[in-house]
């Protein structure tokens, strides 16, 4: 008959397991890891109603501009919400950016900041600015008081 010894149910486990770690680490070379590091800097323009105060609740969100159909349309790479505990500015922040999306090459920083948690339609504080994530080590984004 044959001489090979029979496999084991571990080994079968093993190796469908390493099959499977294969898999996923190269369907992750796409994705997007990356640490966007910057701080938020009031807008002092000499013109502005009102200053802008530091908000308990800061809620960062990501665009990137995509086309589809001959259309060009925004859409929320990845979002946010950062309690902060820093009540003067500059306020610093790090944003953990985890896709498994490829990293857009230009993005959108939106923030808005409020004095509470959850969804509300009044935000104090707000601002954005243009980001290459190629580029970017470290990021300055104004905000700003609403104006009425």
């Amino acid at each position: 008959m044959n001489n090979m010894p029979p496999v084991s149910s571990n080994v079968v486990l093993a190796w469908a397991a390493a099959c499977v770690v294969t898999l996923i680490s190269t369907a992750a070379l796409g994705a997007c890891h990356a640490t966007l590091r910057g701080e938020l800097v009031p807008d002092d323009h000499p013109n502005q109603g009102f200053r802008v105060v530091p908000q308990k609740f800061l809620f960062f969100s990501l665009h990137e501009l995509r086309e589809e159909n001959g259309l060009t349309f925004e859409e929320v790479f990845q979002a946010f919400t950062v309690p902060n505990t820093k009540i003067t500015f500059p306020i610093p922040f790090a944003l953990n950016i985890d896709s498994p999306r490829d990293c857009p090459k230009q993005l959108t920083l939106k923030v808005n900041g409020s004095g509470y948690d959850g969804f509300h339609h009044e935000y104090p504080m707000g601002g954005w600015k243009e980001i290459n994530l190629e580029k970017s080590e470290f990021e300055s984004a104004r905000v700003l008081a609403p104006t009425f």
